[in-house]
């Protein structure tokens, strides 16, 4: 028998090393990020994940981003700080592969900002499992 892990786990771009690529995440069930060093990191790199509604004038684009607070569960947040961010330390070696997520759903869209350090130098992919039925 055959397996399809494309099936249920759907990989997206969600970072090219230079732009980032904002992705719907209603139709499915769960999500998260892989990122792939491609370069030695010399600094820490870090990467803000933000949310967005859809943009008013077509519901398939995504309007403003604001920052995604991080919390420790959805339901009861604990003291939230004011942004969930993802960071990659100085020394993580080319080939290095990192996941990351967060606990809910925070808006229709969902997408990482680059905040800082060797951003250039790492690649990411959205894993979007589901479908939702």
């Amino acid at each position: 028998m055959q397996s399809n892990v494309g099936i249920q786990n759907q990989g997206v771009v969600a970072w090219d090393g230079t732009l980032a690529f904002p992705r719907d995440i209603t139709k499915h069930v769960r999500f998260g990020f892989v990122f792939e060093v491609i370069a030695t990191l010399g600094a820490d790199t870090t990467f803000n994940i933000v949310a967005a509604g859809e943009s008013p004038a077509d519901p398939c684009l995504p309007g403003p981003f604001s920052p995604v607070p991080e919390i420790s569960i959805c339901d009861i947040p604990a003291v939230a700080l004011p942004q969930a961010a993802v960071v990659l330390p100085a020394g993580t070696l080319a080939g290095t592969i990192c996941a990351g997520t967060i606990p809910c759903r925070p808006n229709k869209f969902v997408a990482l900002s680059a905040a800082g350090g060797e951003t250039g130098s790492v690649r990411a992919v959205m894993v979007r499992q589901g479908p939702m039925t």
